[in-house]
């Protein structure tokens, strides 16, 4: 039996069903302990070395050398450990009984079925998030760039070998990148599609770019399977509300994902909402008649993903952002038959040296809003 096959055999954790209102966590953007970065020696010489005689450098390798991520590292690690922390605090008294991911799990080069691999997903999440309101919650996953660079070996332990190590992590049954759930309460239904939007972006098709590689080109290559599948998903649910669930943002105050379109239109279709993460910030979004959710803050927050707290025009609702930092922290829902209400979870940056980011009393939500006008 392959392991694929035998995913398939098991079942995950998932959420209650039957309940009147039903809260969830999106968080996105958070994997950073256990990461380590190549020794300054290596990135700062010997691969420029190498680099200039011609040698082929493995993605991975290139990708723990990055100067920002190498920067943030120390930073990182500490800021997903109290956000963690606060994430289970607001959770607690919200009595969230799921999770939802946008992707980015594991920086800065994802994990697979090695080792090293397991040790990383044990302490990077198994390990993080395991007490208090996180200890039964299931986690309904999704890929982000960081989590496809080691390739295919990367995308099987996420969806095939996680499920089976921690029943709380799903990824479906059908070991595959995208798949499709429902959340059920007492007189509504709630329909997740969950894409790999790394296999849309264009930009990664590229030798140049350390997430291009054999599963990203062969993704790529077929993602019109998965465009069928969300409107296949989303075409045969009568739920009363239908989400797309993926890591890169079609609209953003850094960078739009156009190459995203094509999901999108199925969205707009649908009266859909969109939860993503990549920009390292929390913000509400609305374009095109559609609420836009980015959580993903959970991490290491920066403030230029959510352009400093300026706004770049009407669609944007919400930053957590201002000129020194953007703010960690979460996005809670509230659903239920009448409405969801959407609340940001601004975690105060208080450090020893001042407070980036005041929030007064960061036990209250520091921005809310609520969809009314179900799916189609």
């Amino acid at each position: 039996m392959t392991l694929a096959e035998y995913v398939r055999t098991k079942r995950s954790t998932v959420a209650p069903v039957g309940a009147e209102v039903l809260t969830v966590g999106v968080i996105g953007d958070y994997g950073w302990t256990g990461w380590e970065p190549s020794p300054p020696h290596f990135c700062l010489e010997v691969l420029p070395e190498l680099e200039a005689a011609g040698v082929v450098i493995p993605n991975e390798v290139l990708n723990d050398c990055d100067p920002g991520d190498i920067t943030y590292i120390n930073n990182a690690t500490v800021l997903q450990l109290d956000t963690s922390a606060y994430v289970g605090q607001i959770c607690a008294m919200k009595n969230c009984t799921a999770f939802i991911s946008v992707g980015d799990n594991f920086y800065d080069s994802g994990v697979d079925f090695t080792t090293g691999g397991i040790l990383r997903f044990q302490e990077a999440w198994v390990d993080m998030y395991d007490q208090g309101v996180f200890e039964n919650a299931p986690w309904y996953q999704c890929l982000g760039n960081h989590d496809v660079v080691k390739g295919q070996s990367g995308i099987d332990f996420q969806t095939q070998v996680a499920p089976i190590y921690d029943s709380r992590w799903n990824f479906g049954t059908q070991g595959l990148p995208y798949w499709t759930y429902d959340l059920t309460g007492s007189d509504w239904t709630a329909t997740f599609v969950v894409v790999d939007s790394d296999c849309f972006l264009s930009s990664y098709q590229k030798n140049t770019s350390v997430y291009m590689n054999s599963y990203t080109e062969a993704c790529y290559a077929d993602k019109q399977t998965q465009v069928d599948f969300l409107a296949a998903a989303f075409g045969n649910s009568t739920a009363t509300w239908k989400f797309l669930q993926l890591h890169h943002p079609y609209v953003s105050s850094a960078a739009n994902e156009t190459d995203l379109a094509p999901l999108m239109e199925i969205v707009f279709q649908h009266n859909g909402i969109v939860l993503n993460g990549h920009d390292h910030c929390l913000a509400h979004y609305y374009a095109n008649n559609t609420n836009f959710i980015l959580s993903g803050a959970a991490g290491y927050p920066q403030a230029g993903d959510c352009n400093y707290g300026i706004s770049l025009g009407s669609y944007v609702k919400f930053l957590a952002a201002n000129p020194m930092t953007a703010a960690s922290g979460f996005v809670t829902m509230d659903i239920s038959s009448q409405s969801i209400n959407v609340e940001y979870y601004v975690r105060d940056m208080q450090f020893e040296n001042g407070d980036l980011y005041p929030v007064p009393y960061d036990l209250n939500p520091s921005y809310s809003f609520q969809i009314t006008e179900h799916s189609t």
